[in-house]
């Protein structure tokens, strides 16, 4: 599978696509859906609600209701979550105030300190019309690692080396993360459903 969509993204996921804003404050995500979608999407930038809770379809359909709710128009939330093998899943989708917390090497150091770096990114999009929800989900098996290691990426990039590599995403670059990153799954799982 190519990182991004293939050059014949079927019409109707295009047009759903091409209606909805992904909803997010942060850009680099924006860029990482562009260069996987091979087009360039609605933004809007609200800060919505955090509910804490560590089941990741509850956070997304919070997050596109409330999205929806303010926007009045189709929407497309983005949710990630990093589950730590050494703690059971956490912090799911909490890692981005753990990220604010402790950053990426506390949180790889977290997982080194407990003995077991086992880790998984996952992506979980929702387009939310106002009427129907529509999933897409992407997951990447991986392993945390120290010291951090490479210049790209975001969030975990540098300490998340997915299974079978021997790079972590920020050193795989755009075209290796997009290709088997969380991410790119998610975008292509959702233009599937839309297909």
């Amino acid at each position: 599978m190519t990182a991004t969509m293939p050059s014949a993204t079927p019409s109707s996921a295009r047009r759903r696509l091409d209606r909805a804003a992904l909803v997010t404050g942060n850009l680099d995500k924006l860029a990482e859906a562009e260069r996987i979608c091979g087009f360039s999407l609605r933004h809007e930038e609200i800060d919505l609600p955090e509910i804490q809770s560590s089941d990741l379809a509850e956070v997304a359909r919070e997050k596109a209701l409330e999205a929806w709710r303010r926007l009045q128009q189709p929407v497309i939330i983005d949710e990630t979550s990093l589950e730590l093998a050494a703690l059971n899943g956490f912090p799911g989708p909490l890692v981005k105030f753990m990220l604010d917390a402790v950053g990426p090497e506390g949180i790889a150091g977290t997982a080194a300190a407990l003995a077991d770096s086992g880790a998984s990114a996952v992506c979980l999009l929702v387009l939310y019309d106002g009427r129907d929800m529509v999933f897409g989900q992407g997951r990447t098996e991986g392993r945390l690692v120290l010291p951090a290691r490479g210049a790209g990426g975001f969030g975990f990039d540098t300490v998340f080396e997915p299974e079978g590599e021997i790079l972590t995403f920020a050193e795989l670059g755009d075209t290796g993360k997009d290709e088997i990153g969380h991410r790119g799954r998610a975008w292509r799982a959702l233009v599937a459903e839309l297909a």
